[in-house]
């Protein structure tokens, strides 16, 4: 099809597209009988914590990394000690929590890497570098003695000793 035609054809079916197709609606149409849920987590007031390190970043298990939160992001996990800022804000709700309520601290927290693994990985990437200059260093050796040997060759020819 000639690109002319083409154009045209689609510029002729735009006002067409923009006319036929319905368009969202942005009325706020609420059911009498259900309340608005879309905004109500903005008011409750969450209760924070802060957390300590415990030990190093370590390597999450197989499994852990298909369930557990904490592994999703990076695959890694630190042990963390974990209180709440408020002490007295679990004793002080007024609505009396049950099992399924009870919110638990967090005794892991994503990281980035590994301290050893990265250590193991510059320990690597330092080994082979040693090994690339150590064989550069044979080559560049062996090749300037042999130039030095085939230089004294031809001497030893123009001389004609």
């Amino acid at each position: 099809m000639h690109p002319l035609l083409f154009l045209s054809l689609c510029w002729l079916q735009l006002p067409f597209a923009a006319w036929a197709s319905p368009l969202f609606n942005q009325t706020n149409i609420q059911h009498p009988h259900l309340g608005d849920y879309t905004h109500s987590h903005e008011s409750i007031e969450k209760p924070t914590y802060t957390c300590v390190s415990l030990g190093q970043c370590d390597i999450c298990t197989p499994l852990e990394k298909k369930t557990a939160s904490y592994c999703f992001q990076y695959g890694n996990k630190e042990p963390v000690r974990c209180e709440w800022d408020d002490p007295n804000w679990y004793t002080n709700r007024s609505d009396p929590l049950d099992d399924d309520d009870v919110i638990l601290l967090p005794t892991f927290r994503p990281c980035p890497w590994v301290q050893r693994i990265e250590q193991l990985k510059i320990l690597k990437f330092e080994s082979i570098n040693l090994a690339v200059a150590v064989c550069s260093l044979l080559v560049f050796l062996w090749r300037h003695r042999k130039l030095s040997r085939e230089k004294y060759q031809q001497l030893v020819q123009r001389i004609g000793a």
